[in-house]
């Protein structure tokens, strides 16, 4: 396989951790998930709109102090249900110009040392379903999310792509039939073996 770390993002919703574990599983990869459970400041700016600058720094640090831990040991192929760079669409979207400011800095003060991934998958879904998946596992810091969050969300998300200097594989997360392992099995593993181009590329599970 051409790709020893492949990082899947898209909305809230649309499915990042199911497919991590799924090419995890048929690649015999290290799983690498996010944790975001404790973050005490999340369900407050859910809630209100307030702690957003809290929020973003305890995900920043929660995230570098797992990815200290994982890459103490070796892996040879690594699946990630995030790509920590991800911090920087929300702080965007949620903070003043200035508190981006310090945490981009905080951000590349972080992370600079890890390793960037080989591959994006970018996980494509409308917005009702994004938010019928988000009612359907019934986070309880999720409950007060509205369609207009996940909207914006999906215009900071498109603008981030546009930037990254990584391959980009985007792939519609409706066709992804995990009812039909053998097919998609066969059918990642094939994709995975493609060269491709450091910009996006849409791609279809379906061979016709």
């Amino acid at each position: 396989m051409k790709y020893n770390y492949i990082a899947i993002e898209g909305n809230i919703g649309a499915g990042k951790t199911t497919l991590s574990n799924f090419l995890s599983n048929i690649l015999s990869a290290s799983l690498l998930l996010e944790e975001f459970e404790e973050n005490k400041f999340l369900k407050k700016f859910y809630e209100s709109g307030d702690y957003a600058l809290q929020a973003e720094v305890q995900f920043l640090l929660d995230r570098s102090k797992q990815l200290k831990e994982f890459y103490q040991k070796p892996h040879t192929t690594i699946v990630s249900d995030y790509y920590p760079n991800k911090s920087l669409i929300f702080s965007k979207m949620n903070l003043n110009e200035e508190e981006f400011n310090l945490l981009k800095d905080f951000h590349h003060y972080l992370f600079n040392e890890f390793p960037t991934p080989d591959l994006l998958i970018f996980l494509d879904r409308n917005i009702d379903s994004l938010y019928n998946n988000i009612r359907r596992r019934n986070r309880s810091y999720e409950l007060n999310m509205d369609l207009n969050y996940l909207k914006k969300l999906d215009y900071y998300y498109e603008n981030w792509l546009e930037k990254l200097n990584i391959p980009i594989m985007r792939i519609d997360a409706d066709t992804i039939d995990l009812n039909n392992p053998e097919f998609l099995s066969l059918r990642f593993k094939q994709l995975l073996d493609l060269d491709f181009p450091k910009t996006q590329r849409v791609v279809k599970l379906a061979l016709t």
